[in-house]
């Protein structure tokens, strides 16, 4: 079955906007702001049939979905400082600087909310902020539902030569308790049956939607599932290098080494079962997801299928050598998405959204050096940033 996805031009956006508890700015591509204590991204979209775009029950990636081109919600909160979320890191977004190319939002138009939590617990407050941010990136798609888009993809996958290797992805998602979730259909990882295999249209139109907040240059936020390279460049070379072999989402932290290791076979039988000769896998986060990936790909490896695995790395700055939180022997097929370590270089904004202190309570107008780690998605593990390679 074929998925559409119709583009639409962003001054389709509505030039006022109103969220209770909520302070909403709009700012313009490449305007000189700083965004603090970033939950989420998300994409603008909405479907014409009135299906939800971030649906609970049903299936995604059927009929056409109307996106809003150029157009991110991003959603900021600031916990409450005696609950602070275990791992919390700050994260950042920089719309013009240096630290602008560490994420892909300079270029973007970005609709910031800050919510005002109150009174209420972390959990309250966050499910209250993400559940707003995805009504608000529905709503302003809205206007697409009277226009013309100005294109039309199509998503589909024919049979292809069979002739060509089978190549799938298998995507981690993470899972480590309240605050760390990432949701299936609304429900978390850990509580959606993972692995579990999913058509690749239902990744890319609303599926699954961000619920963790630490680790800002390795999570991956709801608009790198809508907008996902890696899968989009598998439909783009499928019947011409290879044939796309679906999707495995697959679940991230297991908290023992036998629930890691079974984990690791029953994601390797899902990707058998999609006969796939070849898998991507991808990281979510970091620490002990790193080991689920690894014993993933040794798994994979074992059972004849060949792996590509897409880290990130935390060397310091002055080394030369490399340095990855797990490692097997089985994984010679190894993408680096950069180093967390590397420090941006200071740059003074002339606005602050989100909150003007960062967590170690410097000024966020005034920070000095910022590292990778804290721009949200500078070092995303899923393939979604453009990569290049250098000789010195």
């Amino acid at each position: 079955m074929a998925w559409e996805l119709a583009t639409f031009p962003s001054d389709l956006l509505p030039s006022q906007l109103e969220v209770e508890g909520a302070d909403v700015q709009v700012v313009r591509p490449g305007e000189p702001v700083r965004v603090t204590h970033v939950l989420d991204a998300v994409e603008p979209r909405i479907r014409p049939d009135g299906r939800a775009a971030f649906p609970t029950k049903g299936k995604a990636g059927e009929g056409r979905t109307n996106r809003l081109d150029g157009v991110v919600v991003l959603s900021c909160l600031d916990f409450a400082e005696e609950e602070r979320p275990l791992h919390e890191q700050e994260s950042i977004v920089d719309l013009a600087g240096p630290g602008a190319e560490f994420t892909p939002f300079g270029d973007e138009t970005c609709v910031v909310l800050t919510f005002r939590p109150g009174e209420a617990g972390n959990e309250d407050a966050e499910a209250a902020a993400r559940k707003t941010t995805l009504r608000v990136a529905e709503e302003l798609a809205r206007p697409t539902l009277d226009a013309e888009p100005a294109e039309v993809e199509t998503f589909e996958l024919g049979a292809g030569d069979e002739n060509l290797p089978r190549v799938g992805a298998l995507i981690q998602l993470s899972d480590l308790g309240p605050l760390y979730h990432l949701y299936v259909y609304g429900t978390p990882a850990g509580q959606a049956g993972l692995p579990r295999i999913v058509d690749p249209a239902e990744l890319l139109d609303g599926a699954v939607t961000s619920g963790e907040y630490h680790w800002a240059a390795m999570r991956n936020p709801t608009i790198f599932f809508q907008r996902n390279t890696l899968v989009r460049s598998l439909y783009a070379e499928h019947g011409k290098r290879l044939r796309f072999a679906d999707v495995v989402l697959m679940r991230g932290y297991e908290q023992s080494a036998d629930d890691k290791q079974r984990a690791a076979e029953a994601a390797a039988a899902r990707a058998q079962e999609l006969g796939a000769d070849g898998v991507v896998i991808t990281t979510d986060a970091g620490g002990n997801s790193h080991t689920d990936v690894m014993l993933t790909c040794r798994a994979c490896e074992r059972a004849g299928i060949r792996t590509t695995v897409i880290l990130a790395e935390e060397t310091d700055p002055e080394s030369t050598r490399p340095i990855l939180t797990d490692w097997v022997p089985e994984a010679d097929s190894i993408v680096s998405t950069g180093n967390l370590e590397e420090q941006v270089e200071e740059w003074k904004p002339e606005r602050v959204l989100g909150g003007d202190t960062l967590l170690d309570g410097t000024a966020a107008a005034s920070a000095g050096p910022i590292p990778v780690r804290n721009y949200l998605g500078a070092a995303n593990q899923m393939g979604q940033l453009t990569l290049g390679a250098r000789t010195e």
